[in-house]
């Protein structure tokens, strides 16, 4: 499955692809996932809605369709058809190819952020479209939201919090980040593992590729193999003990059936491609000395400041420019916390004993990182 909007799938399998998921050979079926499609099959009663919610508005009707559209559906479509083929258990293994850094972490922590405007919105949407249908509703010229909108939003909802939970569930997904030996990549590669250990993801393997072939370093390409020895090295140092698997540059586009069989024979060689190398969860829960402590993993800083705020029954963890909202259970609540270190790549929360959240800013550190793995 690709939730890339480029949706170069097709183009990998020299196969074309829709919305609808098609057989491309024994055992194996591919889809990209496609707005358009999305909208026409599953969202027609919020889409409709929106639409001539816009139209009441004075904005034209062919404008107001293409409006519509809801920032993430594409997001959305990719989460909930995780959790369709997960309850309908017709497949052995999901492989989803995901958009380069930016966009993928868009993707996984899209179900922590809707669920969050759900919940703060949801409750008094409801309530309002119920006094407005009793009071004003006849005389109002913008459309109120039908019942089948209202159940389609805690559709979304319960959705959205399925997916999540199997994709936070190592025994279940993993996530295995793709780099080549480049010191931007590698960089770029590092901050991706951090922010998808924030959003409670395993990164369990990485695959190194486009490798030059020792024969390669003569000539022309002796200095890049020089290069990127180097960087391999920095890569071994950086993410062990990750699993790591490799793929040399072919010396033609890696496109087809044939091709993509050679490139998996040479990362996987007879290895099982869906073995699972960690299933370590990036935050856990414990007590240490007497004090509950909650800690994540956070194995590279490259740069970024970490803050940390506790407000009530919410820990809040900021790391560069993505921040996650961390609902604590109620032994954990009812406490101040005393402080936060960093410890062998995990930010450790400490608890007080004793006393209560005040709802101010947390004791937790505030701080740049080093370019370095953390501990």
């Amino acid at each position: 499955m690709s939730t890339d909007s480029a949706h170069s799938l097709s183009d990998s399998l020299e196969i074309p692809l829709s919305g609808e998921i098609k057989n491309v050979s024994k055992n194996l079926d591919a889809i990209e996932i496609e707005v358009q499609y999305e909208i026409e099959s599953k969202w027609v009663q919020i889409h409709s809605y929106v639409s001539e919610f816009l139209e009441s508005q004075g904005i034209e009707p062919v404008t107001a369709k293409e409006l519509a559209v809801l920032p993430g559906l594409d997001f959305m479509s990719a989460l909930f058809y995780i959790d369709q083929f997960a309850k309908e258990e017709i497949y052995d293994v999901i492989i989803v190819d995901t958009a380069p850094t930016a966009d993928t972490i868009r993707l996984l922590s899209y179900p922590d952020i809707a669920n969050w405007y759900i919940d703060k919105m949801f409750g008094v949407m409801r309530n309002l479209v119920k006094i407005a249908r009793a009071t004003v509703g006849r005389v109002m010229r913008t459309p109120l939201p039908p019942d089948g909108v209202l159940d389609d939003i805690q559709w979304m909802k319960d959705k959205l919090a399925n997916a999540r939970k199997i994709m936070t569930d190592p025994s279940k997904t993993s996530i295995r980040l793709v780099l080549n030996p480049e010191r931007m990549v590698i960089t770029e590669t590092m901050r991706a593992y951090t922010y998808l250990s924030l959003y409670g993801y395993t990164v369990e393997a990485i695959v190194i590729n486009r490798i030059f072939p020792e024969k390669s370093g003569s000539g022309y390409f002796e200095e890049k193999l020089v290069e990127q020895k180097k960087y391999l090295e920095e890569i071994e140092q950086a993410f062990s003990p990750l699993k790591m698997l490799r793929a040399q540059l072919f010396s033609r586009e890696v496109v087809g059936k044939k091709s993509l069989e050679i490139l998996g024979n040479m990362i996987f060689g007879d290895s099982d491609p869906t073995q699972i190398y960690s299933k370590e969860r990036p935050m856990k829960m414990y007590e240490e000395g007497g004090a509950k402590i909650l800690a994540i993993k956070i194995p590279f800083t490259v740069d970024m400041s970490v803050e940390l705020y506790n407000r009530k029954d919410l820990l809040i963890v900021s790391i560069g420019s993505y921040k996650r909202m961390i609902a604590l259970p109620y032994t954990y609540a009812s406490l101040e916390v005393k402080k936060a270190e960093m410890d062998g790549g995990w930010l450790k929360v400490i608890f007080k004993k004793e006393g209560k959240a005040d709802g101010q800013k947390g004791s937790g550190k505030k701080g740049k990182g080093k370019g370095k793995r953390s501990g």
